[in-house]
């Protein structure tokens, strides 16, 4: 099941795209079952032309593509410079068609794109649950929403991708769907054939303090924590911190919803974060961005470069066996990491490459899609990874 990975820097799109698919050709030849495309900088502005020499050059069963601000590829991520970068790989046997395409609209909401999308679920020959590797652009497209809804309608559908990060207003990114190219609206790509994809996230945070229940609370201002007002609740906890910990807190809080409340104690990986985006002294209540449901178990967390280092680490080691066994994997970065987060450049990708040993493609994302608990959820400051196993593979 062979993966592989092509990234050009030249700043002539007509050679870029030479190079990226004289890549893939010499790799695997023509008509791979998935390709990504991904291009960055002054390409932005020639997708539409590299993507249809890709069609025509390669003839991908199923071809997604978006506009970023950064890309990654290989080991290397080359940040906010011209890029173009082409992931493509075999799903290995399958009777049927292993992989499909499906233009997204969401309007007038997500459940406009529901005739399309179950009839690529039915197309794609799968050996397990199908998997959907979303693109969307954030001006244009309800992701939380489509996320929501999918997650009731689809529940066995594990989704994981990143919002186009390519352009700072509307009609500025492209969307890519086979042949065509478009400036609003989202791609699905439908994984299937004896392909395993497993969706990892790592949202970088560290849980600091006690959990508490939420009891009283509006929409996304929460009023009460254990009968307690949040902001006094966090006098408390941050009296008790290291001078460390009390210096990041400054810097930024967040706060933790546990996903699984069955669960009696918590850690890493069980939590939604979302920033804190303010407090009211006076009332003692924290606004937070997203809802927050009276009854849900939350606790504060922080962010930091060792810490975001520190939870990649371990939401890798938890899945071993697939990282090892991985022909091919993504990788969706939020645009605040990389240099802007770590001191080195390459780090999420080249951590990624370091566990899996595959063939990795990527981008810097205003937005990052995976799930934490039972669902797809969009997060910030997050790294998203889908690793690609064959599922015969002994």
């Amino acid at each position: 099941m062979p993966f592989t990975v092509g990234l050009s820097q030249h700043s002539d799109p007509g050679a870029a795209t030479g190079e990226i698919v004289g890549h893939v050709l010499e790799s695997l030849g023509v008509q791979p079952d998935v390709a990504l495309l991904f291009t960055s900088g002054d390409h932005i502005t020639h997708t539409e032309e590299i993507a249809a020499t890709v069609v025509e050059l390669l003839a991908p069963a199923a071809l997604v593509g978006t506009t970023a601000v950064s890309v990654a590829a290989g080991e290397r991520e080359i940040e906010e410079q011209t890029a173009a970068v082409l992931w493509a790989g075999s799903l290995g046997s399958g009777v049927r068609r292993r992989a499909r395409a499906v233009q997204l609209s969401g309007v007038p909401d997500p459940a406009a794109d529901d005739e399309a999308l179950a009839a690529a679920f039915d197309e794609v020959d799968a050996v397990s649950d199908p998997s959907m590797i979303l693109l969307a652009d954030p001006y244009s497209y309800p992701v939380d929403a489509a996320l929501g809804h999918w997650a009731e309608r689809w529940p066995h559908v594990s989704v994981l991708g990143g919002l186009s990060s390519g352009a700072p207003m509307p009609g500025g990114n492209r969307i890519v769907v086979d042949g065509g190219v478009h400036r609003s609206g989202a791609a699905a790509l439908i994984v299937g054939g004896s392909v395993t994809v497993t969706h990892l996230v790592s949202q970088g945070c560290r849980p600091i303090g006690q959990p508490y229940i939420i009891t009283e609370a509006e929409g996304n201002v929460v009023r009460s924590l254990g009968g307690l007002p949040p902001f006094e609740r966090l006098q408390q906890m941050f009296s008790k911190l290291d001078p460390a910990d009390q210096r990041l807190v400054q810097r930024g809080l967040h706060v933790g919803r546990v996903t699984d409340e069955a669960k009696v104690e918590f850690e890493r990986g069980d939590f939604l974060i979302r920033g804190v985006l303010g407090a009211d002294r006076e009332s003692g209540a924290i606004a937070i961005g997203d809802e927050a449901p009276i009854g849900a178990t939350v606790q504060f967390h922080v962010r930091d470069a060792v810490t975001a280092d520190e939870d990649l680490h371990e939401a890798l080691s938890y899945s071993t066996p697939a990282a090892r066994a991985a022909a091919g994997a993504l990788l969706f970065t939020c645009n605040g990491r990389g240099t802007h987060l770590f001191e080195t450049p390459h780090h999420d990708v080249s951590v990624l490459a370091s566990h899996v040993g595959a063939q990795v493609g990527g981008m810097f994302c205003a937005g990052e899609i995976g799930p934490v608990g039972t669902r797809s959820y969009v997060h910030g400051f997050t790294a998203s990874m889908a690793l690609f196993t064959d599922s015969d593979a002994p």
